[in-house]
């Protein structure tokens, strides 16, 4: 790492509050020969209070990709217990086992249109509204860009998902 990111974990260290001792040893190792995982487990340490176990998510049964999380699904060990609020609701990209921990790599948001799903399509500019049917040839969630298929016309196009079933072209 260059200069910058040995101020930036520094910066880090010193917002958090983390000792002074602290900061100088999260900057020998912020060096370039230093693995990315050895700074973060001492980045970790030294910003935590002394007797304090940092929060972990767990998933409290077996659970299928594609299903939304609710606070059932999941444990939380460690003093935040705020935490949950950052999975539930969500939707899992991959089965997690019971046990296991969870990480925000491993959720996303609820998708509302599937795959090959008949969609309202609108088309807006303007005062101009055209209305249609297409089918969605990807899945997404609120926000997302997907291939729709016009049915009447079968030309395909992008389209951005605005709730269950509708999605609005560019």
């Amino acid at each position: 790492m260059d200069m910058k990111h040995t101020l930036s974990a520094i910066a880090l260290t010193a917002a958090l509050g983390a000792p002074a001792g602290a900061q100088q040893q999260v900057a020998a190792v912020t060096t370039p020969q230093a693995s990315r995982a050895a700074a973060d487990d001492l980045l970790m340490t030294s910003v935590l209070p002394q007797g304090k176990k940092p929060t972990v998510v767990r998933a409290a049964q077996n659970l299928r990709a594609g299903s939304v999380l609710h606070s059932s699904d999941l444990l939380v060990e460690g003093d935040n217990a705020n935490a949950l609020d950052l999975f539930v609701g969500l939707e899992l990209k991959r089965a997690i086992y019971q046990g296991k921990t969870l990480s925000p790599n491993d959720v996303g948001p609820p998708t509302v249109v599937t795959r090959n799903a008949i969609v309202q399509l609108e088309f807006v500019r303007g005062p101009l509204m055209i209305s249609t049917e297409g089918r969605a040839l990807d899945a997404g969630a609120v926000g997302d860009s997907v291939r729709v298929m016009n049915m009447s016309s079968r030309i395909i196009l992008t389209a951005v998902i605005t709730g269950p079933n509708k999605a609005v072209t560019q």
